[in-house]
């Protein structure tokens, strides 16, 4: 049996960069998250800070919902940070490049660890995907595409398995996929560890907001949904088994569901890459929801949206 020691070294995706050590990495994530995050916040289409929630940190900011078609496409980003760190002030990075290929982008926050446990994180991101399903119904778009990364692929996954039309008198139906980027969809592990114990996470809390063990229920609501189930070819093995066996599970359901393995990149720049048009992982995110980089770019005035 694992000790404490190696189930924390396993999941500490700082330890396993091809490119630099573990301080240097998580220094330098920060730093392209933000510079990205403060390029999105100079679209002029931007409605920053939107409260959807009692709380200081239970906003979300909205990109392109002015200027895009009603119909257009919703992209809604959940962060990672292990519930306990980053936010939605450093989250918004990959919305100059998807505004301008047609998606209107929303990217949230949600209090961190240890002042919420798991199921008021998850709790929150409920309130939040219920106002983007609400604000997706009036306009009249094609679907919502839940996109997290790390501890937030695991929030989007939870979402996956919710019935909306009990939550908000929405249906399920309107989120038409997912894109699950190096996801934890397994909480047990994490019990008695460093990442655990900020959110007090005892076993019966692991078991009821692990997606492995939801499969389901997430099944239940996706029939039409299309996925994407993606990791970087230098994340750590039990990030990588965490989505290999997630995708399988779908597989076997009938669920449209693609791995991903993204060639040279580790756990942090396969998310930061988002704000770099030319990314592989961008391509296939678009072509999941029948679009193309920069598609708008001849269809329409950018101005707003650059």
């Amino acid at each position: 049996m694992a000790t404490k020691e190696e189930i924390e070294h396993a999941y500490s995706p700082s330890r396993w960069s091809h490119r630099m050590g573990p301080d240097d990495v998580i220094n330098a994530h920060i730093k392209s998250l933000t510079e990205g995050s403060k390029k999105a916040y100079e679209i002029d289409d931007r409605e920053i800070g939107f409260s959807y929630g009692l709380t200081e940190n239970e906003k979300l900011d909205i990109f392109g919902a002015k200027s895009l078609p009603g119909e257009a496409p919703i992209l809604m980003y959940i962060h990672g940070g292990y519930w306990s760190a980053l936010g939605r002030e450093m989250s918004s990075y990959m919305a100059p490049v998807y505004c301008k290929s047609g998606t209107v982008v929303v990217s949230i926050g949600y209090d961190l660890a240890p002042q919420a446990n798991i199921d008021t994180i998850v709790s929150q991101v409920k309130k939040a995907t219920s106002f983007v399903l609400s604000m997706a119904s009036r306009r009249g778009s094609s679907g919502v595409y839940l996109c997290g990364h790390s501890a937030g692929a695991h929030l989007a996954a939870m979402m996956l398995l919710q019935d909306w039309s009990a939550e908000c008198m929405i249906s399920p139906s309107l989120i038409s996929g997912a894109i699950l980027v190096s996801g934890v969809f397994d909480l047990n592990p994490l019990i008695d560890t460093y990442i655990g114990e900020p959110l007090k996470l005892a076993k019966e809390d692991a078991c009821r907001n692990s997606p492995i063990l939801l499969i389901d229920d997430i099944v239940k609501y996706s029939r039409n949904r299309k996925f994407i189930v993606t990791y970087g070819d230098h994340d750590p093995p039990e990030f990588k088994r965490m989505s290999t066996e997630f995708n399988s599970e779908l597989v076997s359901k009938g669920i449209n569901t693609s791995l991903i393995i993204v060639p040279d990149t580790d756990h942090f720049n396969v998310i930061e890459n988002l704000q770099y048009e030319e990314y592989s992982l961008n391509k296939e995110i678009l072509k999941l929801m029948n679009l193309n980089i920069g598609s708008l770019l001849d269809q329409m005035d950018s101005t707003s949206l650059s």
